[in-house]
Order: C-alpha cells, then sequence, then structure tokens
C-alpha cells in the first residue's frame, strides 16, 4: 500500500516522476535554516534505513504537520510552511527533475530530494474543529497486518469513528462490514508494514 500514490522515478524522462502524486508540491531550495523544522531519526538518532516519500508523509501527518519534504536520499523533514523564506522552489519542471534527482533508499522508483533539495508533498493534515470526525477511506477489502491498539465492535463506520476520536493518540482504523469489528491503530506508518487481501474489511484514516 505503501508504494502506491507515488510514480516518480529516477529512471523517466516525462513529468510522472515528479507529479506522480497529488500531494506532490515542488522540488525546494533547503538551507541550514531548516524549511520544514521537524526531522525524522529514530530513537538512536540515526535515519530510517528505508525512506521512501510515503513513509516520510505518513510520519509528519502523525506528528500532526501539514507538509513533509525528503532530502539527500535517506532524510525525512516535517513541517507547516514551506514558503517562509521567500521563493517556493527552484523554477520549471527541468529544473527541478536537475535538482531533484535522488533515488530513495527505501525505493530507488522513487525521488527523495537532492543535495540541499527537498521533495516536498503536502501531508493531507488538517486541524480539526471541535466536535468535528472527518475520515478518509484508505484501501477497500484490505487488512492491516499489524496487530490492533484496540479491538472493539461497532455499529458502523461512524461510531467506529467515534472510539477512534475519543481514543488516545488513534490515527486510523480497520472495520468488518460484516463482523462489525473496528480495530484501533495509534500510528499512520503500521500502514507501511503490509497489508492483506481480506474481503469485507475497509481501512480509514481519520483527518
Amino acid at each position: 500500500m505503501h508504494r502506491s500514490i507515488f510514480h516518480e522515478s529516477a529512471k523517466d524522462t516525462d513529468a510522472s516522476w515528479t507529479y506522480g502524486s497529488n500531494a506532490y508540491v515542488g522540488c525546494f531550495v533547503d538551507t541550514y535554516t531548516r524549511l520544514l523544522p521537524h526531522e525524522y531519526v529514530l530513537n538512536d538518532g540515526t535515519d530510517p534505513p528505508d525512506m521512501e516519500n510515503n513513509l516520510c508523509l505518513l510520519y509528519c501527518k502523525e506528528q500532526g504537520y501539514m507538509y513533509s519534504g525528503t532530502e539527500f536520499t535517506v532524510k525525512c523533514y516535517c513541517g507547516d510552511d514551506p514558503y517562509q523564506y521567500g521563493p517556493e522552489d527552484v523554477g520549471d519542471f527541468y529544473k527541478q527533475a536537475y535538482d531533484c534527482n535522488y533515488a530513495c533508499i527505501g525505493d530507488s522508483n522513487q525521488i527523495c530530494g537532492g543535495f540541499w533539495r527537498l521533495s516536498v508533498y503536502e501531508t493531507g493534515y488538517l486541524p480539526l474543529k471541535q466536535g468535528q470526525i472527518q475520515l478518509k477511506l484508505v484501501s477497500n477489502n484490505t487488512l492491516l497486518t499489524a496487530l490492533a491498539n484496540q479491538v472493539l465492535t461497532s455499529r458502523s463506520k461512524i461510531e467506529c469513528a467515534r472510539y477512534c476520536k475519543v481514543s488516545d493518540d488513534c490515527k486510523g482504523f480497520v472495520i468488518s462490514t460484516e463482523t462489525r469489528q473496528c480495530s484501533l491503530y495509534n500510528s499512520y506508518i503500521i500502514m507501511c508494514e503490509g497489508v492483506q487481501y481480506v474481503h469485507g474489511f475497509k481501512v480509514y484514516m481519520m483527518k
């Protein structure tokens, strides 16, 4: 699942490698004063060895940031305003293709920025007003292979979404349309761990 919304390829010559995802914003110039200030590192301070664009996007969304950016094949940064220091990117498509041209360490068919260049995406995170519930269907007839943080029974997807909303740190859920089993997950990143086809299950993300 976590590869499907990105179609960049270091080998392609047409626009699809850069604009394959609707979430793609552009190739941005980075500096020592980071354009996106929050860096994704593991507990030991190292970079995730499987970095690619969707992993970075899901992590940044989970942290509550509106933008994600990959850089130098392995780096992931998060923030809310890539336009804060002036010109938004490096210009037209051909210059972007020249500047953002490093393959991701976790998926060589994707582009993860370049030297002081960020491949920037919108995470889709939007702060919600009190009382609102917003959700997005991510996958149909699919079950996550990761263990759920909590399993409940619900009468509908809306009731399952309410359980998720009031639960601590719930980011998404899987519901069975037949058994009404409602499985809550506290991380977006578990969607990168694996999925399997199971009829009657739907995977939702909370917005």
